[in-house]
């Protein structure tokens, strides 16, 4: 008897060993970020623009506080968007852009199948109000405002504007053209031209080779350009899109730069955007441990080194609310925008 027992509750045991161990293999583990290699992509092929110094300098700290590797590879635009699309949601991928990612779609530069519904909006990572035109330091004017009263007196020059099809530097562009056109006519705002550029490399060599009159590139970026003296490559600035504190370049407010007779400012706000379909558990450890790195000092200290900042923390679901919101803001203006096409030189 004693030994039939012994044999059931071996029985039993081995049972209970095995469903044990296959219950295992059915629960998977949450993922995470926890050891993972990450690429970071970013919308710009340049190292010295501010879609690289942010991303650079967000995903030092970030990494620390996902335990994961990461490493930012700067393949512009076109490809960072379809890395969004093409890319599996387990994060091996993210981006980190910043507004073009839905004015390149809402300008008709980029195919709607990028559009943001199309992808997963991560938390906030920072802010740049320096976006900034740029001209040769002995341009014969100091301004953004400047401009159409010297075509005014010059009624055969043209100053020709070097900026991005689809991104920030488009809506700079035609808030500063309507602008032009409603205060000193439309003969003025036909010699307002653009020239196409595309990273803040390629717009130098334009102004450099003389090419383009003004550039549209990042305060950041254009600085050690403005503190040199050598004739070749020195430049100023002309106007920023928003204020920056500290710093004593104007912006298009405080040149009278309006938008609809109101007073326009625009800063571009940086946010982490990944796959459709992305994880719950995945956005929660990046909200997390971006939450704590949007509050460490040492990062609010390295951004405003150059001229950028955290600004105000925003979780996934409240980027989401945030970027929606500033991109359907800004369909008006970009609905009644001539375009670029009928203003290339």
């Amino acid at each position: 008897m004693k030994k039939i027992v012994a044999i059931a509750l071996s029985i039993l045991l081995v049972g209970s060993l095995v469903f044990a161990a296959g219950a295992g293999e059915t629960q998977e583990a949450a993922p995470t970020f926890q050891g993972k290699n990450v690429r970071v992509v970013i919308g710009s092929t340049s190292t010295g623009g501010d879609s690289y110094l942010i991303a650079e300098t967000v995903s030092r700290y970030l990494a620390k506080e996902l335990g994961a590797n990461l490493k930012v590879d700067a393949v512009g635009a076109a490809k960072a968007l379809d890395a969004m699309q093409t890319s599996k949601p387990d994060g091996n991928t993210i981006m980190m852009f910043h507004d073009m990612t839905y004015l390149g779609i809402s300008f008709g530069a980029y195919d709607k199948m990028y559009s943001l519904e199309n992808m997963t909006v991560g938390p906030r990572i920072a802010q740049n109000p320096g976006s900034a035109w740029g001209s040769s330091k002995n341009a014969p004017y100091n301004s953004l405002a400047e401009i159409p009263v010297y075509l005014q007196k010059n009624p055969n020059a043209i100053v020709r504007m070097a900026c991005e099809a689809g991104g920030v530097s488009h809506v700079a562009f035609v808030v500063f053209w309507q602008w032009a056109k409603d205060t000193y006519g439309q003969d003025v705002a036909d010699r307002i031209v653009v020239v196409i550029g595309g990273s803040t490399g390629d717009k130098l060599q334009l102004l450099w080779d003389g090419n383009a009159d003004v550039i549209f590139a990042d305060y950041t970026s254009l600085l050690q350009y403005t503190q040199t003296d050598d004739p070749k490559i020195a430049m100023k600035y002309m106007g920023l899109m928003d204020n920056i504190d500290g710093v004593s370049a104007t912006s298009y407010a405080d040149q009278g730069i309006t938008l609809n007779k109101k007073e326009f400012r625009f800063a571009k706000d940086f946010l982490i955007y990944l796959p459709k379909d992305f994880p719950a558990a995945l956005v929660a450890e990046l909200d997390a441990a971006m939450k704590k790195v949007n509050a460490d000092p040492a990062l609010i200290a390295d951004l405003a080194k150059m001229t950028y900042r955290p600004g105000k923390y925003l979780n996934s679901a409240e980027s989401k609310a945030f970027i929606y919101d500033k991109r359907d803001s800004l369909q008006g203006l970009i609905d009644n925008a001539p375009s670029l096409d009928d203003l290339v030189l």
